[in-house]
């Protein structure tokens, strides 16, 4: 019996894995959830957090093509999933039939990704969630009352340069009008982080509503912690109520339920309006409302406090920054720029992007210029335009700092210790495999319940879409954890976060860079070797989780050079390489090799210099804008390159001779694109020379396709053909075909095919080329082939083909979101013109 119940363990573990990356493992999660609770187990949420973790590591090894350690994190999900069911079945046998059930009603996974768990089907990767609507909650009679209480009637004043989202209360008035149409009490709850403005909100919708709120009776409490964290009880604010309304102090009932009560009674006589202000718990209001129809409770607060719509009713609002027209209109009002708006207008708009929108900050700084000297502007707007000194020339006399900082004390000690190391990661934007490396003696569920606690306290929030990303919710928060992290964390501790933060982003870098490129590496480290996949290789999902760190990772290059982290800097810039070179990200290339350079200098080591200047001066060559002088760049760069790798002695290594090749070749590409393709040969030449007895075929084969390219740019068809047609059979016999490069030598064999007069041939090439890349290839570069291959079919009087392949090529341009769509479009008109029909 034993022996059986160790199978079932083992495998529902393989079932439940074996549902990574599609819908049916949430659904198999629960249901194991489910009898993990039935059994008494205490620790399950643990247990599927980490289940969770794994799911996401799997998936993204899987996408780098990193089969081993994706069978490896599989492993470890297995295990973890099988001890615990079976400490589940030797404490609760019983629960056997359960799991037998769940095993019945799972199908097997089948080819297109689906998997049945019970009745329903489940297909990979797509996910919907479908929340209940919850409960109405019941409205309690109101009692009467004749208790002859004076009640106190207050008129709210306008908010003075009130700037705000109409839109947000014109959704409040929509909320009053249902509420009175249903004789029930209006109860709105606005809330977003620190001093963002929902207090001046409910005071300008209390001001547009004066007249028809006219003659009830106004009472405020603020319930936000005191000095020492305390808050204050719902009998005290009870029990000032009552002075301001009146009521003898005999009257007042000693018992906080009764004292409820009563306040409910006094409340039926007239509806009131209620304004409670910085409410932490919805426990603390819960006694303050009243019942009555037509009453109205307006709630503000920096915390998420979904319980006040469950079980109070309340319609949220989140306040979100403000535009930039609104943000500039409260700056200004606020300044009393007055007449200089148009003189200051570059400054000015420095200072509102970087307040990024907060209502405080904003009038913050509109203060500092109302009192200070005429020169005050500029000053201001280069203090805001740097993060270093951002949250101090904003926090004059504290004010910031007060509203920020009770959110931060308020903290569980797991929150606050990352809130501090997000302040110490230099971008905004990160994900919980970065908290684990940051905070790596924290378990799942503490992890989880720290982000669940930030994001409850509305300083940071889930990224849609973000592979289980966050992002803090306003850059001064940013600024705030950074001031508290550098407060309160001794330096050492700071200093081993930072250690951690750039340690993972340099193995993300890395990993991700050995997936999408097989290229040479100066790698001290030995890494690369290990890094390499093994197996297939989801480039689109790597560039795609690349670019939701682009911010991070470019940060942490400027982070790890000035922090002194010299090896680390020029490593993390060499990951970057392939990732900026396949998606043109030239600004984010050049800056981060530019500091690399500098840290290869620092690290005194050649070949890492070598490297990054060749790499540099290709981020240039790719770029080729003369106006920024990318062609002078471009050669100086592979120049310092080459010197490195020239020893006096003639004595290089392989090493040496593979980045000798690369630079040749990249000083090749730079003559051809200058218009010198002889000088372009010779560079060649040198390059395939350099490679004597070195074991590289796709450089060779790269060789092949520039040598083509130019013979075509010098009229020498022959050669070119002979080149073009090698270089395509070159990347054909690699151990890893590329495809990408065959159709590429196919293509340049078309331009040269069509260059000597012989467009049959082009034609041909360009077919092979098309049904080399099928539907896997890069949409561009497919609309790039059916584009020419419709005109060379247009030239050739094949209207009605060329205008198909003209219609591919739109479709595919709009795909790759490129304005070469036109191009497309335009043939198709003209031909349309010439006597045919735009299909």
């Amino acid at each position: 019996m034993e022996a059986e119940l160790m199978r079932l363990a083992a495998s529902v573990a393989t079932t439940v894995v074996g549902a990574f990356a599609t819908d049916a493992y949430t659904a198999l999660k629960d249901r194991l959830g489910a009898l993990l609770r039935r059994g008494g187990q205490e620790p399950e949420e643990s247990v599927l957090r980490e289940l969770d973790e794994l799911d996401g590591d799997v998936s993204l090894a899987r996408a780098r093509g990193d089969d081993v350690r994706a069978r490896d994190l599989a492993a470890d999900a297995e295990r973890l999933v099988r001890d615990r069911v079976r400490r589940l079945l030797t404490e609760q046998p019983y629960l056997a039939d359960d799991l037998r059930d769940l095993l019945t009603g799972t199908g097997n996974t089948v080819t297109n990704g689906t998997m049945a768990v019970g009745r329903q089907v489940y297909v990979s990767n797509t996910y919907h969630h479908y929340h209940g609507e919850e409960p109405a909650v019941p409205r309690q009679p109101v009692p009467a009352s004749a208790l002859p209480v004076p009640l106190p009637y207050l008129t709210p004043g306008p908010v003075p340069h009130y700037q705000n989202n109409e839109a947000l209360l014109l959704r409040m008035d929509t909320v009053r009008e249902r509420c009175r149409a249903a004789n029930a009490p209006t109860r709105m709850y606005l809330h977003g982080l620190p001093g963002m403005g929902t207090s001046a909100t409910v005071r300008e919708w209390l001001h547009r509503h004066r007249d028809e709120l006219a003659g009830r009776p106004h009472l405020t409490a603020s319930l936000g912690r005191d000095t020492w964290g305390n808050l204050p009880e719902p009998a005290a604010v009870l029990e000032r109520w009552f002075g301001e309304l009146g009521v003898p102090v005999q009257d007042v009932p000693a018992d906080p339920g009764a004292r409820s009560a009563y306040f409910r009674r006094l409340a039926a006589r007239t509806p009131v309006v209620l304004l409670l202000e910085d409410v932490v718990l919805a426990s603390q209001i819960e006694p303050l409302l009243p019942n009555t129809a037509d009453s109205v409770a307006l709630i503000t607060s920096t915390s998420r406090l979904p319980s006040l719509v469950r079980t109070l009713n309340a319609e949220p609002f989140e306040m979100g920054p403000l535009g930039v027209e609104h943000s500039r209109r409260l700056l200004v009002d606020v300044g009393r720029i007055g007449g200089d708006e148009a003189r200051y207008e570059k400054e000015l708009d420095l200072i509102t992007d970087a307040c990024g929108g907060h209502p405080l900050a904003l009038c913050i700084a509109g203060a500092q210029l109302a009192v200070g000297p005429a020169g005050r502007v500029r000053e201001l707007a280069v203090e805001l335009s740097d993060h270093r000194t951002r949250l101090g020339a904003l926090d004059m006399e504290e004010e910031l700092s007060s509203a920020l900082d009770p959110g931060y004390r308020a903290l569980a000690p797991d929150a606050a210790a990352l809130y501090r190391c997000i302040g110490l990661h230099p971008a905004e934007e990160f994900e919980v495999d970065l908290v684990r490396a940051m905070l790596p003696d924290l378990d799942a569920a503490a992890r989880s319940r720290a982000l669940q606690q930030l994001t409850t306290a509305n300083l940071i929030e889930p990224v849609p879409d973000g592979d289980g990303g966050y992002r803090v919710r306003h850059r001064l928060i940013h600024d705030h954890a950074l001031a508290c992290a550098r407060a309160d964390e001794p330096v050492p501790v700071q200093e081993a976060i930072q250690d951690r933060i750039i340690g993972h982003r340099l193995e993300f870098a890395e990993r991700t860079e050995a997936a999408l490129s097989s290229r040479h590496r100066h790698d001290p480290a030995g890494v690369y070797p290990a890094y390499g996949p093994t197996g297939t290789v989801d480039a689109p999902a790597l560039i795609a989780s690349l670019e939701r760190r682009r911010e991070s990772l470019e940060n942490v290059v400027r982070l790890a050079h000035e922090t002194g982290r010299h090896q680390q800097t020029w490593r993390l810039a060499q990951g970057l390489h392939t990732f900026c070179l396949k998606c043109g990200l030239h600004s984010t290339w050049i800056t981060t090799h530019e500091l690399a350079v500098r840290s290869a200098e620092e690290c005194r080591d050649r070949m890492a210099l070598a490297r990054m200047y060749f790499e540099l001066g290709f981020a240039h060559l790719d770029r080729w804008s003369t106006l920024q002088g990318d062609p002078e760049a471009a050669r100086g760069y592979f120049e310092r390159a080459l010197e490195l790798v020239r020893p006096k002695d003639g004595n290089a290594t392989e090493a040496q001779r593979r980045t000798e090749s690369s630079v040749l070749e990249a000083l090749g590409l730079v003559e051809r694109k200058a218009g010198d393709p002889a000088g372009a040969l010779r560079h060649y030449a040198q390059g395939l020379a350099a490679l004597e007895g070195i074991d590289h075929p796709r450089g060779r084969a790269l060789f092949a396709l520039h040598r083509g390219t130019a013979c075509t740019d010098l009229r020498r068809h022959d050669e070119a053909k002979r080149e073009l047609l090698s270089a395509r059979d070159q990347f054909a016999a690699l151990p890893v075909p590329d495809a990408y490069n065959q159709a590429r030598a196919l293509t340049r064999y078309a331009e040269d095919r069509r260059a000597a007069g012989l467009p049959d041939e082009a034609v041909r090439a360009l077919d092979d080329a098309i049904e080399i890349m099928a539907e896997s290839g890069p949409p561009y570069q497919r609309a790039s082939i059916h584009l020419l291959r419709g005109d060379l079919l247009g030239e050739s009087g094949e209207r009605h083909a060329a205008r198909r392949d003209w219609t591919a090529a739109r479709d595919l341009f709009l795909e790759a979101n490129s304005l070469r769509a036109r191009e497309a479009d335009q043939r198709l008109v003209d031909s349309a013109s010439a006597g045919g029909d735009v299909e």
